[in-house]
């Protein structure tokens, strides 16, 4: 997803700089460029989601240090946190891979002999590495990693989170993997659990924001595995909200809507319940309005299993995986949208403001 749209604009980059005569550089040097401008405009959840993609074995420290720094100097704290769980997600599950294979293959070993392997001059790239010298390098990492993170977790004062990572960080240092909690939900969450479970916490909140703290609550109730089948429904509904006329209504109705804001409102469309979900899905200009009660923006919605799951297990939970959906539909153009979906602008009558690409 980010990871082809960042290399569309590397590409768009290089040709800006090819058309203002400007001289050839190192890849990475242009990369840290891109990277710098999405900082600039702002784009965190876009750059975050990129590095989470590309870099999904943990590493990529000089690339995303500098946007963990700015997001600490202007108090994003929950873009840092989103940033700093997705890196440590991805070296967590390696160390327990390793781990695992380790403690089959050498069942007798200790910690003290895991901690005492020299890793000098390890490279995380050769295939030439023990495994051995592998595990001790990815626990040494991961509690380095746990530690930036929670430096900057001081700096924003969320001892709350910093609780959760102290804890994070002797599990670690022990290899100690977490027990989950007791669960008192036996229900399977299939498609009906899943939208009941929608419908009972947002009749029960004042806000999206109550719903999410509601539905948090009930959700960690529920087995580690239903958690992750919970999201995996979400991920599916998400993915049959992919289509350009959805686009178009999330641009109407926000007076403009970028990627990112368009993820935010397929999310939200789901918190709404199974009733508008349908309704926007099939684009039931007649119920449309009634919807629309609240900014249709829901970026908690896609943190929410996983937040849960890490509370429950003390894990971070692995990604779900379900098969990609391509935007469908007949593609649009800002200045045609009045035209081309006039029952839809009549509903949210107002202008529009076409984005900037960032560095033109």
């Amino acid at each position: 997803m980010r990871y082809g749209k960042f290399l569309d604009e590397l590409g768009d980059l290089y040709e800006w700089r090819r058309k203002n005569n400007l001289p050839d550089q190192h890849y990475k040097k242009t990369f840290a460029d891109l990277r710098d401008i999405w900082i600039k405009d702002k784009r965190y959840s876009e750059l975050i989601a990129f590095i989470h993609e590309n870099w999904d074995s943990g590493n990529g420290d000089d690339f995303f240090n500098p946007l963990s720094t700015h997001l600490i100097k202007e108090n994003e704290l929950s873009y840092y946190k989103k940033l700093w769980k997705g890196v440590l997600r991805h070296r967590i599950n390696n160390l327990w891979y390793r781990h695992k294979f380790i403690l089959q293959e050498y069942p007798n070993i200790t910690l003290d002999e895991i901690k005492a392997t020299d890793i000098k001059g390890f490279n995380q790239f050769s295939s030439k590495e023990s495994v051995l010298r592998r595990l001790a390098w990815e626990r040494k990492y991961t509690l380095k990693g746990i530690e930036e993170y929670k430096q900057g977790l001081i700096r924003l004062n969320d001892s709350t989170e910093i609780e959760k990572v102290e804890n994070l960080y002797k599990s670690i240092y022990n290899l100690n993997k977490p027990r989950p909690k007791k669960s008192t939900d036996k229900r399977k969450i299939d498609e009906n659990v899943f939208w009941d479970l929608i419908k009972i916490n947002r009749e029960k909140s004042e806000d999206k924001f109550d719903f999410i703290e509601n539905l948090s609550n009930q959700l960690e109730e529920f087995k580690p595995t239903e958690i992750k089948r919970f999201e995996r429904t979400f991920l599916s509904k998400y993915n049959e909200l992919i289509r350009w006329e959805i686009w178009a209504l999330a641009y109407i109705a926000r007076r403009g809507c970028g990627d990112d804001a368009f993820d935010y409102f397929k999310a939200w469309v789901i918190s709404k319940g199974k009733e508008t979900f349908e309704d926007v899905k099939n684009l039931k200009v007649s119920e449309l309005k009634k919807h629309f009660d609240e900014d249709p923006q829901l970026e908690e919605m896609f943190s929410l299993a996983e937040n849960v799951y890490e509370n429950k297990t003390g894990e971070l939970m692995s990604p779900v995986r379900v098969k990609k959906q391509k935007l469908t539909g007949k593609q649009w153009k800002e200045e045609n949208l009045e035209k081309d979906f006039p029952d839809i602008w009549k509903i949210f009558e107002h202008k529009i403001t076409a984005p900037n690409n960032g560095y033109e």
